[in-house]
């Protein structure tokens, strides 16, 4: 005679604490904000996903976009609400220079799925395509964007990229639309994480981490604008730079070590192949204070006097400013990272030296105290050193400015005009554009009066100042040129504001 199922007392119990619950059972398994892989090496990549709840989860890569055959690397893993559930893996052991696919699944539940290209090896010739970008506030007002839904990584990523870098603001933790939205600025935590999640909401972003890997760096609004390491809160630095390395696909091992910072410098080099290297600076962590207090505000303080007394400025800045700028022992990148940069550079075997460079590094004379003219005497000796060694076709990367430019760059339009280096400036993807900033602070004939100065005073060779953008880079092996195109967020080459030329220049070989 059937009896049933005999339950034991612990399992009656059990079910009965499913049932009474509150919340009942846990909601089904999502991936809620995609998958991302960055920092691909010619033997691994890091790759990233976050869940909606505590769990193990199973990360599987293929060697086909069917992912039928043979997985090439799995590994189990597990959210946890310390890391807001976020997942983060090394992947190692991979074949140099070859796609791969790869998903997160718990039994028949999985995420999307990633793709990515590992990096050449270093003797390897071959051509290269990737882009940058930066500047991406997320930060919604009654649940709509306040900028745009990020059309600028939907056009990258239509470029059919070997990695894109994001660079800078990837985050506004500090953004004045907060206030629009009844928010303070992130300060603990949770709220950084917060602010994270929401840029994670915008699909062009989730489109663009899934298609192919990253390279990243921070600058100021993962944590409170204009920061220096040497003076920034000790609690709101650790929280957002925890919520950085818990949403970007970047690993925390193998960091420089240099305890005059507020955490180790997130500097990095990366090789494509022969043809490419790709330096990381992290121009926030090391640096100490800006002087803006000690020049009084002073809006350029460097121009030289005979152009001062026509912009309406004193004949001189304040007593002390100059020095203060110029002073030697102040640093914008530490001693550790400075020296890990000059040997980058020195050390290099690549035709094209890429600076991933969160501010930029040209003269502009024009408020200098957050950039890298702001430590005048550092940014002297890094062109000084480039110079000396005679290290060709190193190009700086740049946004924060939220401006398309080209430039060369020397230690002195006035005093040492010799071209060190190219810069080009791109950005933003979403927030308030250089022209526009302008105009609501000095109006139609201000910005008339700027694109003039930026084009004669600074020699900018290209200036597109009103446009969400990213720069795309192309390194031809058989040639052995690299073109840099500034592009509009549908995908068209920017032209001058001035000339009506194209934004758009090949160098090498």
């Amino acid at each position: 005679m059937a009896t049933g199922p005999r339950w034991t007392h612990g399992a009656l119990l059990f079910l009965a604490s499913l049932l009474l619950a509150p919340g009942g059972p846990p909601p089904p398994l999502a991936f809620p904000h995609g998958v991302a892989s960055g920092e691909a090496t010619s033997s691994g990549v890091v790759l990233w996903t976050a869940a909606n709840q505590e769990t193990a989860v199973k990360l599987e890569v293929f060697g086909s976009p069917g992912l039928a055959g043979p997985k090439v690397f799995q590994r189990t893993l597990r959210s946890a609400a310390t890391g807001d559930f976020t997942i983060k893996v090394e992947a190692r052991g991979l074949a140099p220079d070859t796609p791969y696919w790869y998903r997160f699944r718990r039994g028949n539940e999985t995420s999307e799925v990633g793709t990515f290209r590992t990096a050449p090896l270093p003797a390897q010739t071959r051509s290269v395509r990737f882009a940058w970008s930066g500047d991406s506030d997320g930060t919604l007002v009654a649940g709509v964007p306040f900028f745009n839904q990020f059309e600028a990584l939907d056009a990258a990523r239509a470029e059919q990229l070997d990695f894109f870098v994001y660079l800078g603001d990837l985050i506004y933790s500090d953004s004045f639309v907060r206030g629009l939205a009844g928010l303070g600025p992130a300060m603990t935590l949770a709220e950084y994480r917060e602010t994270w999640r929401v840029n994670r909401g915008f699909a062009a972003l989730r489109a663009l981490l899934r298609s192919t890997s990253i390279v990243s760096i921070w600058d100021d609004h993962e944590v409170v604008n204009d920061y220096d390491g040497r003076s920034v809160d000790p609690l709101r630095y650790a929280n957002g730079r925890q919520a950085y390395f818990e949403y970007v696909p970047s690993s925390e091992s193998g960091l420089l070590s240099d305890p005059s910072c507020a955490g180790d410098p997130l500097f990095k080099v990366f090789h494509w192949g022969e043809l490419v290297d790709v330096i990381v600076l992290d121009e926030r962590s090391c640096r100490d204070a800006d002087v803006e207090a000690a020049c009084q505000g002073d809006l350029a303080p460097t121009l030289p006097t005979f152009l001062r007394v026509p912009a309406q400025l004193p004949p001189e800045p304040p007593a002390g400013c100059l020095a203060a700028l110029a002073d030697p022992s102040r640093t914008f990148l530490g001693p550790v990272q400075k020296q890990r940069f000059k040997d980058a550079l020195e050390n290099s075997t690549a035709r094209f030296k890429f600076v991933i460079n969160e501010l930029p590094i040209q003269q502009f004379f024009a408020a200098p105290y957050d950039r890298w003219e702001g430590y005048a005497a550092e940014r002297a000796e890094i062109l000084d050193f480039i110079r000396e060694k005679g290290i060709p076709n190193v190009i700086f990367l740049t946004t924060d400015i939220h401006a398309n430019l080209a430039n060369d760059v020397f230690v002195d339009v006035f005093t040492d005009s010799e071209s060190i280096a190219r810069e080009f400036v791109t950005g933003p993807i979403a927030r308030s554009t250089f022209a526009q900033n302008v105009l609501a602070v000095a109006g139609p004939e201000g910005l008339f009066v700027l694109r003039g100065i930026l084009g004669g005073l600074l020699q900018a060779e290209c200036q597109a100042l009103d446009a969400f953008s990213y720069g795309l880079v192309e390194v031809d092996a058989t040639a052995g040129t690299a073109t840099v195109s500034l592009k509009d967020d549908a995908g068209a080459v920017l032209r001058d504001d001035l000339s009506g030329a194209p934004c758009a220049e090949t160098l090498g070989p």
